[in-house]
């Protein structure tokens, strides 16, 4: 009997590692199996995202192009390469130039490399990334430019323009100007695209530059140090974009386009002022700021604009008298006052109480 039962043990101890072994090769050709499906799927899918892109990318640069056209700027490079093959560059642009087209002056923004990578899952984002530098040119001046980090993110949702983000840090253009950072970001509001109420945000905008010190030696009216200028700003009205910026510009102002400014920033020696407005613009695309102001430092800046030959001495002397009559100060220890005044610009000037103090037409 004792026999028997271990007869039947063995036999059942064989049938079971038989059978376990056979499921372990099983799992072991199923994973294979899936993992092999997982990476040519996934490459499938990563090329054909990346080739979709790089479409998406073409027809948006001929079409930003023929927007920089239309406000007297074009772009140029040496070199541009695509490329659909996984953890290569997307795009790959040797020596960007963006320059202008109309006025006196004459400058060049020149990039000596720009590559551009996708996300691979999530969020349909491309990043644009600068290396190596490169030049900046105004009329006969050249100036070798460095910076730190500096990208441009530009994200997508249904087809539509979701968010732009700028970053760059530790700019150094040679000779005239360092600047530790500027960012700038804009988002695509979710909205109601059935109501084209002209009182609705479509994008929001947010705008920081800090500490500029800019070349001493430069003949310039004001300080050479700007700690902080700060712009939160609100596009109203939607915006449906066309192949002509013109035509896009004309549509969204004839529904009530306008661009509010909820909060403003400037800290700029002597001058420190916070401010709220509005930007809009006429049949020309000319546009008019008004803005309600509360500064400290006012009237020492436009004495030292006057002092530099930069304002309208006539309509300077009144408006130092109206602004002294307001000046208050805030804080008993506080050695500049603070004065709380609307500034404006339109047509080419700059008006402080309604006084034309800088007329750039002359």
């Amino acid at each position: 009997m004792k026999t028997l039962i271990l007869k039947y043990a063995e036999f059942t101890k064989n049938i079971f590692s038989r059978r376990l072994s056979f499921f372990r090769i099983s799992i072991a050709s199923i994973a294979a199996c899936f993992f092999s499906f997982c990476l040519v799927f996934g490459g499938i899918y990563i090329t054909a995202s990346r080739n979709m892109a790089i479409k998406q990318i073409r027809f948006n640069m001929e079409r930003t192009t023929n927007w920089l056209n239309e406000l007297g700027l074009d772009i140029a490079y040496d070199n541009i390469e695509f490329n659909s093959l996984l953890f290569s560059p997307l795009v790959t642009i040797d020596n960007l130039q963006i320059y202008n087209t109309q006025g006196l002056n004459t400058w060049v923004l020149k990039f000596k490399q720009i590559k551009a990578y996708p996300n691979i899952f999530g969020t349909q984002r491309i990043r644009f990334s600068s290396n190596g530098g490169g030049k900046f040119i105004f009329n006969d001046f050249i100036s070798d430019m460095t910076s730190g980090d500096t990208f441009l993110d530009i994200t997508s949702n249904n087809g539509h323009l979701g968010s732009i983000m700028f970053h760059s840090e530790d700019i150094n253009i040679h000779d005239f100007a360092k600047i530790e950072k500027i960012t700038y970001f804009t988002e695509a509001l979710s909205a109601d695209n059935s109501d084209t109420s002209a009182s609705i945000p479509s994008f929001e905008s947010l705008f920081e530059i800090n500490n500029i010190d800019i070349n001493g030696l430069l003949n310039y009216p004001l300080s050479s140090h700007l700690t902080l200028l700060y712009a939160k700003a609100n596009i109203i009205g939607q915006i449906l974009p066309d192949n002509s910026l013109l035509t896009t510009m004309e549509s969204w102002l004839k529904d009530g386009g306008f661009i509010e400014i909820p909060n403003l920033i400037v800290q700029w020696e002597p001058l420190t002022l916070v401010g709220r407005g509005s930007i809009n613009f006429n049949e020309k695309l000319s546009p008019t700021i008004n803005l309600n102001t509360s500064s400290k430092g006012i009237l020492r800046l436009l004495q030292d604009l006057q002092e530099n030959n930069f304002l309208e001495s006539k309509n300077v002397f009144v408006a130092n008298i109206l602004l002294s009559n307001k000046a208050y100060k805030l804080n008993p220890e506080d050695q500049e006052m603070t004065i709380s005044t609307p500034i404006s610009y339109s047509d080419g000037k700059i008006a402080i109480e309604n006084l034309t103090i800088k007329d750039f037409n002359k």
